[in-house]
């Protein structure tokens, strides 16, 4: 089943979303959830995009500033790996039918809404549905699922802490399909990070266009690194305290006015925000 997902999918009913962020993010070093891409963070992307009929289960960490609609769980024990995550999301849902994505798959979530309304409309005997890549792997996080075959697996499957994804595809009937790489890309290192980034400001977003207003309206010829300011913000927002986001920013273009690297100060920057709660003592 060739099918090539697009922003016009539409979300069946009966369906929740459920998004996986427990992970450790060793190799970023911090919560992808939270890390902005195209002048969000990666949870708020999601949530934008998202039918506000649609129920939505985060499983791990609960970011500030979260959508009330969110229902947050935690996999037992925390960070025990995704097909804990699945499982602790999948016990809170109460639908037949189950997308889920990655909270690192900035570009992924139409992807999700076209396994959904393939596996509502496929046959019973269809119990998920998932993408898989151009070398022909299948993308258990970026999927859907039908709740009552996916909870019998879970249950056979306890305890789900470090159990492997590819145990719980195992136990069920999964149709696959074919997707652009593109659509799968994640966020694990820097690197992936930067071209996430990079393609979100060629697509554009309000954030992009604002930035753009500013510069014309205060006559300024320069390059604003949105993800970076705002990552920064967070970082001062969550470690010092929330009106030092405001502040922050505008001492780093100070900075940066005279003289200093962009990227240098705002990885000093947060560096300093990271420590601010340990210094002098402090837990």
């Amino acid at each position: 089943m060739r099918v090539v997902p697009s922003d016009e999918a539409t979300w069946p009913t009966g369906c929740t979303l459920l998004v996986l962020s427990g992970g450790r993010s060793r190799r970023l070093g911090r919560d992808k959830a939270t890390v902005h891409v195209g002048g969000r963070r990666l949870i708020d992307r999601i949530l934008a995009a998202m039918p506000p009929d649609v129920p939505v289960v985060l499983v791990g960490p609960a970011p500030d500033g979260l959508d009330s609609r969110v229902v947050v769980v935690r996999e037992e024990p925390a960070e025990g790996g995704p097909a804990a995550g699945i499982g602790a999301g999948a016990r809170a849902a109460g639908t037949p039918l189950i997308g889920v994505l990655a909270a690192d798959m900035p570009f992924a979530l139409p992807v999700v809404a076209v396994a959904l309304q393939r596996l509502a409309a496929a046959p019973p005997t269809v119990e998920a549905l998932l993408p898989t890549d151009p070398d022909g792997h299948p993308q258990p996080l970026c999927g859907a699922y039908r709740a009552d075959p996916l909870l019998a697996v879970l249950e056979r499957l306890a305890p789900l802490s470090g159990r492997s994804v590819r145990d719980l595809l195992a136990g069920l009937r999964v149709m696959e399909w074919p997707v652009p790489a593109a659509d799968l890309a994640d966020v694990d290192t820097a690197d992936e990070l930067r071209a996430a980034r990079r393609r979100a400001a060629q697509e554009g977003s309000v954030m992009q266009d604002w930035v753009e207003a500013v510069r014309t309206a205060l006559g300024l010829d320069i390059d604003v690194d949105v993800d970076g300011i705002l990552d920064v913000a967070r970082d001062a927002a969550h470690n010092v305290e929330r009106p030092a986001a405001p502040l922050t920013t505008y001492l780093l273009g100070a900075a940066v006015a005279r003289g200093a690297d962009p990227a240098a100060a705002a990885t000093a920057v947060s560096a300093l925000a990271a420590g601010w709660g340990r210094r002098d003592g402090d837990a």
